[in-house]
């Protein structure tokens, strides 16, 4: 039977997973009935070699190969949380749970990560070694990824490779996309609270005007990008939210910002991370205000390794065709806590389409967000394809 033959006798299965928990999404670090799910399918359907929790909802699972020879291993992530968002309602496959959808689409990465169980299966007499499963909770909080690169329960210094794939209706289903080098950028959480004296808005002289102070910081801020990057390097410092005072005609004491910092190199996102609090700090105190800054430290960029994705485009053009693999010009300012695995082992981040061929665009984290089932094919025979070409077996 080929790899493709495999695929195609199991997807249906998969495909009433997928369903069930598309129907039943749960939040970040709530996937109690996702997760019990996934094991139940892995206990009765599979002879896995192992089964951890990894958190309350995490789950680390591994299949050991029986070919003789010197060990290796990979390892494979799929997450599995939810969005705080009510689906659309014309939708044939739609959520039950009203308010909360699979609007980023880990309801088919966690499908596809079971399907890739049961095809590697079937390999294992061609396998020295073993290939770790990574079904992952709370990608949305960007904290998730943590559990598994901090886990006592994984020796990384074992792991030689890691991959995980991502839907995007920027393409077509049946088609993937990877990128050397940077495919995603780092996301810092930014809390500035700029403190003045406040009082009547009649007698400006007589305070020390903290909304004043604060527009001088977002103006510079920006400026910071814009004049202390180079024209070749990216950056985003976005202030997304401003809160102080509740009345026409009073000066608050203070004034909270809030805002996101993203970068795609580790550099630039050091130099950002410094001079931030300067800048700040450096403008409240010639305003005779004060700033006090927070930054609470995400994912790193993440950062596909060239050897990998070259493994990637070589596993996608000989399981899906030449003409389904694109190599994707940009990067995006979007993040992903797989940065945190892919610290301690190298490794590739692969796209793959959800847009039916001709269908409308479902934007990621919207109430329109849909997944081609056409999909769930592809993304298993990519991850799959990945682990079988990383231990040389024939697949073909």
């Amino acid at each position: 039977m080929t790899i493709h033959e495999l695929v195609a006798s199991l997807e249906p299965e998969i495909n009433a997973v997928r369903q069930q928990i598309h129907e039943n999404p749960e939040l970040g670090l709530k996937e109690y009935n996702t997760s019990a799910l996934i094991e139940k399918e892995l206990r009765e359907k599979t002879h896995v070699d192992r089964i951890e929790h990894i958190g309350e909802t995490g789950l680390l699972v591994e299949i050991k190969g029986t070919k003789p020879g010197t060990a290796h291993c990979i390892a494979l992530r799929g997450d599995m949380d939810a969005l705080p968002i009510k689906e659309d309602e014309s939708h044939e496959l739609r959520s039950r749970t009203d308010g909360i959808m699979h609007a980023c689409g880990h309801d088919v990465h966690t499908s596809i990560l079971l399907g890739a169980v049961r095809v590697l299966e079937h390999y294992r007499n061609q396998i020295a070694g073993s290939i770790l499963f990574f079904f992952q909770p709370s990608e949305e909080t960007l904290q998730g990824g943590k559990l598994f690169a901090e886990s006592p329960k994984i020796d990384f210094h074992t792991i030689d490779g890691v991959a995980a794939l991502h839907v995007t209706p920027d393409l077509c289903a049946g088609k993937i996309g990877v990128r050397y080098g940077a495919i995603l950028g780092s996301s810092d959480e930014l809390t500035i609270t700029v403190k003045g004296k406040g009082g009547h808005g009649a007698h400006p002289d007589t305070v020390i005007d903290p909304i004043l102070l604060a527009a001088q910081i977002v103006q510079a801020l920006q400026m910071l990008v814009s004049r202390e990057l180079a024209a070749d390097e990216s950056g985003v410092v976005s202030l997304c939210s401003i809160q102080g005072g509740n009345a026409f005609n009073i000066i608050p004491d203070s004034v909270v910002l809030k805002g996101t910092i993203r970068a795609l190199d580790p550099k630039v996102r050091e130099h950002i991370l410094k001079r931030i609090p300067e800048i700040c700090k450096g403008i409240a105190a010639a305003g005779r205000g004060d700033a006090e800054v927070n930054i609470k430290l995400g994912p790193p960029p993440l950062v596909s390794d060239s050897q990998w994705v070259d493994r990637g485009k070589r596993c996608g053009s000989k399981l899906l065709g030449h003409e389904n693999v694109i190599e994707l010009a940009h990067p995006s300012m979007g993040a992903e806590d797989f940065a945190f695995v892919m610290e301690k082992a190298p490794g590739v981040f692969v796209r793959f389409g959800s847009r039916s061929e001709g269908g409308p665009y479902g934007g990621l984290h919207s109430p329109h967000f849909y997944c081609d089932r056409k999909a769930l094919t592809t993304g298993i025979l990519t991850l799959a394809g990945i682990a079988l070409d990383f231990f040389d077996v024939d697949f073909e």
